[in-house]
């Protein structure tokens, strides 16, 4: 995911509150009263050890001054100007890139040990490029607030398990990353549930075709979903987004996209508006280890 949910954390949680379930797989649906259309998940069998599911959804590069960026990422985490820029020759000068991510985490699996979870919606803000070990070039990305589906307990237990700050949430629309527009848009909409009137926590997105503005290419799209997350560096998760299977391909390729957020949400304080941003809207599969590692042991991550 663009930040999962710590696997390990999430699947201990899920046999505490659905053991008598494991035996069951999911039939694409979200939840019972709606369907995804998302695709299945075609890797399952081939990575028996590892996690893995279809992640559907948005994202969008939204960029912020870099002092902005400074004064939100934790002092310590020092930013990699170098490495966007070496990716991204054109992106503006005193800038940084904002990821923002909307999505839905579908047909999960371990098979291994039998387990499936149910899909679940998520939103984020994200910050990639980050050297947190000091050796002046390995990108990582802080993950540390999320939105996520209300009812996915398993899922919100294991990521609060790791620092990150969950909002509970409810999505429109529920069981997809995003819902067709009268005028050919795509919106998404996601409201924290637990009651804080001006202070409640959302995120709306909407998006429209771009095919002949595309900024920031496939590639490093994939490059800054591929950085290890983490909340806080006492554990990083190396989940890998792979881009070559049938989620990504045919009638399901990447499509980009340009589009506005509005989002109330950490680390930010206040309400923001980012308006002419672009990304892309596509699915792929993604692999993941069950137990998160050790920062440390991913100094030397090659993008996937």
């Amino acid at each position: 995911m663009a930040y999962s949910a710590p696997l390990f954390q999430m699947f201990v949680a899920l046999l505490a509150l659905a053991a008598p379930a494991l035996g069951s797989r999911s039939k694409c649906t979200a939840r019972d009263s709606c369907v995804t259309q998302s695709c299945p998940n075609p890797i399952a069998q081939q990575y028996p050890n590892l996690v893995s599911g279809t992640l559907n959804g948005t994202t969008l590069i939204v960029p912020i001054p870099l002092e902005q960026a400074r004064a939100l990422i934790p002092q310590e985490y020092t930013i990699l100007e170098n490495a966007y820029r070496g990716l991204l020759a054109s992106f503006p000068a005193g800038m940084y890139p904002l990821m923002v991510t909307v999505a839905v985490d579908h047909d999960l699996q371990l098979p291994a040990y039998n387990v499936t979870v149910g899909d679940f919606s998520r939103s984020a803000l994200e910050f990639p490029f980050l050297d947190i070990l000091g050796n002046g070039y390995s990108n990582f990305r802080w993950a540390a607030t999320m939105m996520v589906t209300s009812t996915a307990q398993a899922a919100i237990t294991g990521s609060e398990g790791l620092g990150l700050t969950i909002y509970p949430s409810a999505f429109e629309p529920a069981c997809d990353p995003y819902a067709p527009q009268p005028d050919g848009s795509l919106l998404m909409h996601s409201e924290s549930v637990t009651p804080g009137g001006a202070d409640a926590k959302f995120m709306t997105v909407q998006t429209q075709a771009s095919p002949g503005i595309v900024p920031y290419p496939l590639t490093f799209i994939r490059n800054v979903t591929n950085q290890p997350t983490f909340a806080n560096t006492s554990a990083c998760d190396n989940y890998i987004r792979l881009y070559n299977t049938s989620n990504s391909a045919g009638p399901h390729e990447p499509q980009p996209v340009s589009g506005t957020v509005l989002a109330n949400l950490d680390p930010f304080t206040t309400n923001q508006t980012w308006a002419g941003v672009y990304g892309w809207n596509y699915a792929t599969s993604f692999i993941e280890p069950p137990v998160p590692g050790k920062c440390a042991d991913l100094a030397n991550f090659i993008d996937s």
